[in-house]
């Protein structure tokens, strides 16, 4: 299989911490920048994002959520499980949407849909599940951690500002795991492994 994915794209994050907890070490990894509009993304995507999912049998899967799925069919989460997945998948969803907007698009935080995602996570963020770093063999929690480690890299002061002392805490633990350190952005683009075994 192959991991079509960028840098800094933490759904990309996502898919490559799924693919890890299940020792998916055969899978090839492809970085490349979805915003040039590639044409061997396009080919595969029309949508031109990522992440997506080659399989082996030639299948592209472009969802995050759904490849996370796809790697693990046999797992039926809970109804516990599902929430804390509810609450990490939409504070990265609603963190990455006002980060678009501003980065890409060149919006203030003014911008009605700029400002309407920043309050959302400031009224999240006191909300968080409980996040539990020694739990690295627990999906929900790995996705938690790299959710609310996104949106303290992206939004550090509306983090400090709201997430509990205990979620901070937490995230402090959690980006310090190896493989953590090795996911972030800039330890990436310094490697660009080519197999998700390159990644320790």
């Amino acid at each position: 299989m192959k991991l079509y994915l960028s840098h800094t794209s933490p759904y990309g994050r996502l898919c490559l911490t799924r693919a890890r907890l299940l020792n998916l070490n055969d899978l090839e990894l492809h970085f490349l920048d979805p915003w040039q509009n590639p044409g061997e993304l396009e080919a595969l995507n029309p949508f031109s994002q990522i992440p997506l999912l080659l399989t082996d049998s030639g299948e592209a899967i472009y969802n995050s959520h759904l490849i996370c799925q796809y790697l693990a069919p046999e797992e039926v989460p809970s109804a516990a499980e599902l929430a804390v997945t509810a609450y990490a998948t939409t504070l990265l969803d609603t963190a990455v949407q006002a980060f678009k907007l501003e980065k890409k698009a060149g919006e203030s935080r003014e911008h009605f849909l700029v400002k309407r995602c920043l309050e959302a996570l400031a009224r999240a963020l006191p909300l968080a599940p409980a996040l539990h770093p020694a739990a690295r063999e627990s999906w929900p929690q790995m996705m938690l951690g790299v959710c609310l480690l996104t949106v303290k890299l992206r939004y550090p002061e509306i983090f400090t500002a709201y997430a509990r002392s205990d979620t901070q805490q937490a995230v402090s633990v959690f980006e310090q795991w190896d493989f953590v350190q090795r996911t972030q952005p800039e330890a990436l683009q310094t490697q660009a492994p080519a197999m998700l075994a390159d990644l320790p």
